[in-house]
């Protein structure tokens, strides 16, 4: 009796090493750009609720890969995916709530799928809940909800982010007016490649002193974050 309960638990985990593989080779097959090995290996997967093969079933449908482009069945497998918590999902759930595409365009839906990728961390979910706030189209205007999100998305490197908190550090809009912090964002923005960033620290710099100038720099040398009001 003992010896068959090894043997099945020998085979189950036979089993479950071999999904793993073939789940493997489904990803390595989408990344290379073999999409048909990539839906035959993930498709499967997605069936039996694997998230991460349900977002990338999702948007092999969405781009028209290896199957016939569908909005609708971009959507049903993303939202598979998001209602398991996997925020690249929720982004992209959100993303087709906001244009319409496939379904009834929802800002509220959009909203709602933005906020649940952003709070796990994901910084393109993060920028546009600033853009969000601080337009005032899909939500309620409300500029100190714009900074929070983009001062997230802002401390992962996201460029555009960096500008626009860089822009309402600047102006005062959602935090106290604070010349340093906008010359601190516009430069993490302008480096890595943000023309409109290098174009707002030109007309900056005159509006500063120059112990302004000094602390902005050594801050940027030192690698420090803008305080948080």
């Amino acid at each position: 009796m003992l010896y068959l309960i090894v043997q099945m638990g020998i085979l189950s985990l036979l089993a479950a090493t071999t999904a793993w593989a073939d789940m493997n080779l489904g990803e390595t097959a989408y990344v290379t750009g073999d999409y048909e090995m990539a839906f035959q290996e993930l498709q499967p997967h997605a069936m039996e609720g694997n998230a991460r093969a349900q977002f990338i079933v999702g948007r092999m449908y969405a781009n028209g890969t290896a199957v016939n482009q569908s909005d609708t069945e971009a959507i049903r497998w993303y939202e598979l995916a998001a209602q398991q918590g996997f925020y690249l999902a929720q982004y992209s759930l959100a993303s087709m709530y906001f244009y319409g595409y496939g379904i009834e365009q929802s800002y509220k839906e959009a909203v709602y799928w933005w906020h649940k990728a952003a709070e796990q961390g994901h910084p393109d979910a993060q920028a546009r809940l600033g853009y969000i706030y601080r337009g005032g189209k899909a939500a309620e205007k409300d500029e100190t909800e714009a900074a929070k999100w983009f001062r997230m998305a802002a401390t992962q490197g996201h460029m555009d982010a960096q500008q626009n908190l860089g822009l309402m550090y600047a102006k005062g809009q959602g935090v106290p007016q604070d010349y340093i912090s906008a010359y601190v964002w516009w430069s993490r923005a302008r480096k890595q490649g943000s023309k409109k960033a290098e174009s707002n620290l030109v007309m900056l710099k005159p509006l500063m002193s120059q112990e302004e100038v000094s602390v902005a720099r050594q801050k940027i040398s030192e690698g420090q974050q803008p305080a948080v009001e």
